[in-house]
């Protein structure tokens, strides 16, 4: 049974996955849904275990956890063309210790990542996108690692402005303060001085 996706999903996925080709793409799509969320809405909830993943279409998706004392702490802020997936719950069957929640109107392409890591099996291109997904997402990492230990909060705001340009306009700075590692009061005065210089 095809799945209803709208329209131009099949367009968005040759913008944000050229390497694929048309039927590639397809394949994909069969095991995906299609979903919007309003913001701030929940698209995995912290210690879920159904192995979601998701493809951004439009929007921003903020993972956190949740602190004993209940303070969130960002751990990532993912734009459009991104893969998204909580590693354990992938290769440990372990529960996400994160939530992940939408910021801003966001669409993305739910899947079950098992069923993916199946089809990815049986073709070569798959395969290859989902080495890539995994390249991107250590590489990323060591990034954001790399950064917290050798930036300045400065230094890091800018670098993110650079990389990441959309957040400033949709992600709250209270936000992007938190995935800094930093106070929004601190951020607003990082802001302040940039834009007197």
């Amino acid at each position: 049974m095809k799945k209803k996706h709208p329209k131009n999903t099949l367009e968005k996925l040759k913008e944000l996955l050229p390497q694929l080709e048309d039927r590639d793409r397809l394949k994909f799509l069969e095991i995906c849904s299609f979903t919007k969320f309003k913001n701030r809405e929940i698209l995995v909830p912290e210690g879920n275990t159904s192995k979601k993943a998701f493809l951004i279409l439009e929007g921003i998706v903020r993972g956190y956890l949740t602190t004993k004392s209940g303070e969130e702490k960002t751990i990532l802020l993912r734009g459009k063309g991104i893969f998204v997936a909580y590693a354990d719950t992938i290769f440990k069957d372990a529960p996400t210790k994160y939530t992940y929640e939408s910021i801003g109107n966001t669409e993305v392409l739910l899947f079950n990542s098992d069923t993916y890591i199946k089809l990815a099996e049986k073709d070569d291109v798959l395969k290859n996108l989902f080495i890539n997904i995994l390249k991107e997402a250590v590489s990323v990492l060591n990034y954001r690692v790399e950064t917290m230990i050798t930036m300045s909060n400065e230094e890091r705001y800018i670098d993110l402005v650079k990389r990441n340009p959309d957040f400033l306009n949709s992600a709250y700075k209270k936000d992007i303060a938190n995935y800094l590692g930093i106070t929004p009061v601190s951020l607003s005065r990082i802001i302040k001085r940039i834009n007197q210089n």
